[in-house]
């Protein structure tokens, strides 16, 4: 068995930490021994459980950092080290030469130019480098100096595949889930939620996940029908609960909670940003970022359209079954074995 350890900040819950997480616990089936370091245990919010997976912390702000992490892949008998994002690639970089090295980026720089020396050191130093979407591997390409392949996530569709759609007439609901941050932007979709109400139409939104822009969000939402759901362990339940499913994203790589929704038939609109027009195909309605007007007729749309929902719910489906966690894990433990 290959052993391999992923790099990341924590497993709070996030697209990457579930990925994460995901292939983890079907790693053996593929000849590999997971296990996980966090580099940033400190952070709060709630923790992806990853049960008979060896986890540990080294955190990037002790001292010897990079000592105590050689020390940690030595004593683990670590046969390649995952670094799951690119400010991991440039903390690990100086570790590189000692073990054989996968870099995969996730999300693009954004506030990240601090770190580019250190990040190209890290693309660089890495014997692979792949993204999760054909983007991001665009974006990084000039940094790796080297070809960067893509493998898109996968989640597992047995569970995601059963969910039902809401039949009773009532209240349309959609419904979001991503991180409470600014880059997710969920300030257009209630300034979307407004206008729909200001228009006539009832629509309630249900919001999954945590983050620093929860108090700002409710205030925004005081007024309109929301619901701030938090974490959210049954997803494949939540997800059963929405007429459709909205991810207003100003960036994104390749979204996990994307691909969630449509695994369940969820008719989604979404942002064609990063790599989610990839992803849609045709099997999602894209509007344009940062448009809250955009989005509003968008779900104007699906409101007045029971046909659409259904086309679109169909297509979603079948959209999502090139997105398995088995087709993830049979690219990722190939890639680990070429690497050695």
């Amino acid at each position: 068995m290959l052993r391999v350890a992923h790099l990341l900040p924590n497993m709070v819950a996030g697209g990457r930490e579930t990925l994460v997480a995901e292939y983890c616990s079907v790693a053996n089936d593929y000849g590999v021994t997971p296990s996980i370091i966090c580099y940033d245990p400190n952070a709060s919010g709630r923790v992806i459980a990853t049960p008979n997976i060896a986890q540990c912390a080294v955190d990037r702000v002790a001292p010897d950092f990079t000592g105590r992490l050689a020390a940690q892949l030595q004593a683990d008998g670590i046969d390649v080290l995952h670094c799951q994002g690119h400010v991991a690639a440039a903390l690990a970089w100086p570790v590189m030469r000692a073990i054989p090295t996968v870099t995969t980026v996730h999300v693009a720089l954004g506030g990240g130019w601090r770190w580019l020396p250190h990040i190209i050191l890290g693309l660089r130093r890495s014997r692979a480098v792949t993204a999760v979407s054909a983007d991001l591997a665009r974006r990084f390409r000039p940094l790796s100096n080297k070809p960067i392949s893509v493998i898109a996530p996968g989640i597992n569709l047995d569970r995601f595949g059963s969910g039902q759609r809401p039949q009773a007439p009532g209240v349309f609901t959609i419904g979001v889930a991503a991180r409470l941050h600014p880059v997710k932007r969920h300030c257009d979709l209630i300034s979307a939620l407004r206008i729909l109400k200001d228009n006539g139409h009832r629509c309630r939104l249900l919001i999954a996940g945590e983050g620093p822009e929860e108090q700002a969000l409710r205030a925004q939402a005081a007024d309109l029908d929301i619901r701030f759901d938090g974490y959210v362990a049954d997803m494949p339940g939540w997800l059963g609960t929405l007429d459709a499913f909205i991810l207003p994203s100003a960036h994104e790589g390749t979204p996990l909670a994307l691909i969630e929704a449509m695994a369940c038939g969820v008719p989604c609109v979404a942002t064609g940003v990063g790599g989610i027009p990839d992803l849609a195909g045709d099997a999602v309605q894209l509007v344009r970022p940062r448009d809250p007007n955009g989005l509003a007729l968008a779900i104007s749309a699906l409101i007045n359209d029971e046909s659409a929902r259904s086309q679109l719910s169909q297509a979603a489906r079948q959209r999502a079954e090139t997105f398995s966690i088995q087709r993830f894990s049979e690219m990722s433990s190939a890639l680990y074995e070429s690497t050695r």
